[in-house]
Order: structure tokens, then C-alpha cells, then sequence
């Protein structure tokens, strides 16, 4: 395994891109190149036609959920929607598909950035840009963090926004009503003082609360608020949940191909995920992944299972026999697949139908991480751009993907950035706090050193100085009176140093101003926030940054 380093973004405006803009049509080539020589099969499907039913059946997914955007905005007279239409065209094979991938959850501009690159190639390439919705992650966080700018006294409010229980998936997450979404707006913008922000925030949150009155899924207000507000920028992809993507009958293959070969692939999984560790110095099992669990004939798949309403749950299979697999959760067998020689067209097709039937039943089965990111590779776009945190685990994919298919994997681009809030940090950092700490201490063992002439012509500190420089000077062997002399020096520190308290007092104010001048640079400079509360302005700066070239309007 060849590890890669990744290195966020530490500067404003400063953006991580490999491989180079300019090299990223190479790279789709390349990929193409490598998806005509693939030869294996998915569940008895050659691969270049399970990858055509792929992006057939997923664009007309996308084509669908994104003209419901369409329609929506129009409907509700969204401003800045008003050029939207809808996808005219087929599926056409000789178009290259640019795809990333994210939750729902409102993320930070340099998640953003990743959908302006999309943009951008997509329309370099002769091609469809389109991002995946990841509805089926799971946030465990129900708040967003929210800059309280006052000078010195700055803070970071937690504020709700969303309902939902610990590991449900954003896709069964909904609203009560519209209230809901009012009293975020309401404490966002009592939180707020830059006018820029709080105008971008209202603009933005506004749109959510106008498509509430047509649904108060999480995902979908979301989804469809962030689609309308990027729209502004000049960026238009197609969207599509995972939620909706694992329902054809091209990813129910799929689940049936790595249920089939189940015992392989989870030692494989296992195996790269151990290898990434040991390279990475990694002790935590749980990171970046954790592993599949194995125990005995009973192994955990690398998808998840519920049902609406419920949390997302692990989802196993038994192997005992290869021929006949069960598939289980929470220690019940939900269904049995049975697998028997090559050419199984039959068996094929009577195991996806019990698959469907389950899932026209309101059972739902949705990728892990891993599986999801390997599945749209593979089989659907000829380029996936990552973030950061994506690139880093698909090292493991890669690796998958060559063990276990026998193929080079397609190559991914990666981009982030980072964008600070609109306040100009103070000139102060760690190393001049190190630095004060640094005196406030020696002021306890050197007092000497930092009194004033007036002080140091004072006839008691004087003795107290002579005194002091005489013990430092005195050598002597007897244990005894080296704890005298120790404790004398320590009496005359303290009492040297009683003389420059004032001093010590106005150090340890200067430090306590520092101290909130370090805390205010580490709120107006943290990267993680909302791109909702960015001013518009920042945002479009980013965007048509240098490494896009603007594209001329058509």
C-alpha cells in the first residue's frame, strides 16, 4: 500500500488540489482507458454492460430528484432559480460524468469548493456534473457551531438545527413543522453581528423555510436550499441521494455480487484496513474505519440495514454454506440467497427479486463508506473528486479494488480549502503566549533580572541580591547545607520578588489580553463553519479562484 499525504488548508483562502487542474482531463482519459479493460463480472453482468446500466439507471435517478428541485424553486418563486431547467438530453455514453459526494448536513466552504470543481471540469470536459447526497451517513451532532464576534470577548454559540435521534441516517430525518427551522434563524442572526453574514444566513435559511411548505425532510430542505443558494455562483449540478441510488436494480446486483463473495472480500476489507495502520502508526481499531467483524461462520457486511423511522443498523450474513447465504439483523435471518455454479442466470435473478421484494417490504439497505465510494468509482463516473477526509480512506478502497476485482482502480481527484470569517486576526500567536510564560515564570527564580534601577538602588534588595549571589557562589558537599542554601535562595526569591509584584501583576494581565487575543484569532480564523454565514462576496471569490479559469458563457 502507497500512503499519500493530504495537508488541509491552514491559510485564508489557501486551496489543496491534486492532481493539478490542468491535468485533470488527463486523468478522466486515463480512467476510461482503464474502464474498456476491465473484463470481470457483477452477479453474472460483464462489466461494460453492468457499468451502462449503472449510469443509465443512476442519471435518470439524478435527472428526477434534481428537476423536483427545479420545479420546487419555480414554484415557490425562489430568487436566483429562475434559469433552471431541466435535463433535456438521455443518457448518452460519450458524456463524461463528474461526480463528489456529501451529506446533507451543512458543511464549510471547502466542502463547497469540491461541487465548484465539479462545476467547472464538467463543463471543460463535455460532461455532467453531479453530487451525491449522502443520506445514508449518519451526524451524530445536532448543533452547528456559530461565531459570536464581540472583540475580546468572542465566543462560539451551539445552536440546534436539526431533530434526530444518534445514528439515524439524514434520510429519516424530518422536521415537525416549519417553526422549527424559524427558531434557528431567529438565535443564528441574534448571534451574528457582521451584516454581510447575517444578510448571506437570512438569504440562504429563507429558501429552507420557504421549501418547508413542501417538505420537512432534512435532506431534502437541505439538499434543495444548497442547490438553489449555489446556483449564485454559476453552479448547477444534478443531485442524487444514495437513498435512491441503492434502490435499482443495478445496486441490488452489486450488494448480491459482494454477498456472493462475502468471506473474500471481508478479509480483503480487514486485511488493508490492518496494512493502513500498521503504516500510519494508527492504534485505535476504529480508525480511520473499523473493521468488519468476523465471528465464526458469522461476518458483518460492509452495508447497513433498517427500516423508516429506525437507526441505521449492522447488517451480517451467514457463510457456513457458500451455496446458500443468510443475511441478518439484529440476530434474526432476514432472508436466504442461494448461489450455486457459474451461469446462474436462474438463481440470479430469483435472488433479486427476493431483494426487491424486501425492499418494496420498507426494508432498506444502504453502502458503508467503503462500498458506497467503490460502487459510483467503478461503476458510475469517470471521475470522483474527494475531499480530504474521502481521499485519505480511499487509499483502502483502491487497495480493495485491486485485490478483490484485480483491477487498477480508477484515479480520484481531491480538493479543500479554507476560508476565514471576515475579521482581521491579531499579530499574536502560541509562541509569543510560550514566550510571556516563559518570564512570569523566570520572574519567580530571577527577580533580580526584571526590576527596575529604582528598585535595584533599594538598600534591602541590594543584601537580598549580595546575599543570593554569595549562596549561588558557595560550594559545598554536605547534603544538610545544600538544602539550607537551597531553601535560603528560595526565602530570597520570595522576597525580591514581593518587590516587582507590580511588574509580575502587569505581566500576568498582559498575559490574560493575549490569551483572549489568541482565542479571538482561533474563532475569526476556525475553518469549520457553515458556508451559510460566509459573506456571498467570499464565497464568489473562492469559487472563480485562479486555479478555475472562468469559463466563458455559452
Amino acid at each position: 500500500m502507497k500512503i499519500k499525504s493530504f495537508t488541509t488548508p491552514k491559510k485564508n483562502r489557501e486551496i489543496f488540489i491534486e492532481p493539478a487542474y490542468e491535468d485533470i482531463p488527463g486523468l478522466i482519459d486515463i480512467n476510461k482507458k482503464r474502464f474498456k479493460s476491465f473484463d470481470f463480472n457483477i452477479n453474472g453482468i460483464p462489466f461494460s454492460k453492468f457499468r451502462k446500466q449503472v449510469r443509465s439507471e443512476t442519471l435518470k435517478k439524478a435527472g428526477k430528484y434534481s428537476e423536483k428541485i427545479w420545479t420546487l424553486c419555480s414554484n415557490q418563486n425562489i430568487a436566483g432559480t429562475e434559469n433552471l431547467s431541466g435535463v433535456k438530453d438521455s443518457y448518452a455514453p460519450e458524456k463524461n460524468i463528474i461526480q463528489t459526494g456529501h451529506s446533507p448536513a451543512l458543511a464549510h466552504p471547502g466542502v463547497l469548493i469540491k461541487y465548484s470543481l465539479v462545476n467547472s471540469i464538467a463543463k471543460k470536459a463535455n460532461g455532467i456534473g453531479i453530487n451525491m447526497a449522502v443520506d445514508n451517513d449518519a451526524g451524530n451532532d445536532n448543533c452547528l457551531n456559530i461565531p459570536y464576534i464581540d472583540g475580546q470577548g468572542s465566543s462560539v454559540e451551539r445552536i440546534e438545527y436539526r431533530p434526530g435521534l444518534r445514528n439515524l441516517a439524514f434520510e429519516e430525518i424530518r422536521y415537525t413543522d416549519s417553526t422549527q427551522l424559524t427558531y434557528f434563524k431567529k438565535r443564528v442572526l441574534k448571534t451574528l453581528h457582521n451584516p454581510d453574514m447575517k444578510k448571506t444566513f437570512e438569504d440562504f435559511i429563507s429558501m429552507a423555510i420557504t421549501l418547508s411548505g413542501e417538505t420537512l425532510q432534512f435532506r431534502d430542505l437541505f439538499t434543495f436550499a444548497r442547490h438553489a443558494f449555489l446556483t449564485r455562483f454559476g453552479i448547477s449540478n444534478l443531485e442524487v441521494p444514495v437513498s435512491l441510488i441503492s434502490e435499482t436494480d443495478p445496486f441490488l446486483n452489486f450488494f448480491l455480487h459482494i454477498t456472493a463473495n462475502l468471506k473474500c472480500f471481508v478479509d480483503i476489507y480487514n486485511a488493508k484496513l490492518r496494512e493502513y495502520r500498521k503504516l500510519k502508526k494508527i492504534s485505535s481499531k476504529a480508525n480511520p474505519l473499523p473493521d468488519l467483524m468476523e465471528k465464526g461462520f458469522v461476518v458483518e457486511m460492509p452495508f447497513w440495514m433498517w427500516k423508516r423511522d429506525e437507526p441505521r443498523k449492522n447488517l451480517f450474513a451467514s457463510i457456513a454454506d457458500d451455496s446458500r447465504i443468510s443475511i441478518i439483523c439484529e440476530n434474526k435471518i432476514v432472508e436466504h440467497f442461494d448461489f450455486g455454479e457459474m451461469g446462474r442466470s436462474k438463481e440470479d435473478q430469483e435472488n433479486l427479486e427476493r431483494l426487491k421484494t424486501l425492499i418494496s417490504n420498507g426494508i432498506k439497505i444502504r453502502p458503508k463508506a467503503i462500498a458506497n465510494t467503490m460502487y459510483t468509482r467503478l461503476f458510475f463516473s469517470d471521475l470522483f473528486v474527494h475531499g480530504i477526509g474521502g481521499a485519505k480512506y480511499d487509499l483502502i478502497t483502491d487497495e480493495i479494488i485491486r485485490e478483490f476485482f484485480g483491477v487498477e482502480p480508477p484515479g480520484y481527484a481531491t480538493i479543500s480549502a479554507t476560508l476565514h470569517l471576515p475579521y482581521k486576526p491579531f499579530d499574536v500567536s502560541n509562541e509569543d503566549m510560550n514566550k510571556l510564560k516563559h518570564v512570569i515564570k523566570d520572574m519567580g527564580y530571577n527577580p533580580d533580572r526584571y526590576a527596575s534601577g529604582e528598585i535595584m538602588e533599594d538598600a534591602g534588595m541590594i543584601s537580598l541580591i549580595n546575599e543570593k549571589n554569595d549562596l549561588i557562589a558557595k560550594t559545598s558537599h554536605d547534603s544538610k547545607e545544600k538544602h539550607l542554601t537551597f531553601d535560603r535562595i528560595k526565602q530570597i526569591n520570595g522576597l525580591m520578588k514581593e518587590k516587582i509584584s507590580p511588574l509580575i501583576k502587569e505581566k500576568k494581565k498582559e498575559m490574560n489580553d493575549l490569551e483572549k487575543r489568541i482565542k479571538y484569532n482561533s474563532i475569526a480564523t476556525n475553518r469549520d463553519y457553515p458556508f451559510c454565514i460566509y459573506p456571498e462576496e467570499m464565497l464568489r471569490k473562492l469559487f472563480e479562484s485562479s486555479w478555475i479559469p472562468r469559463l466563458r458563457s455559452e
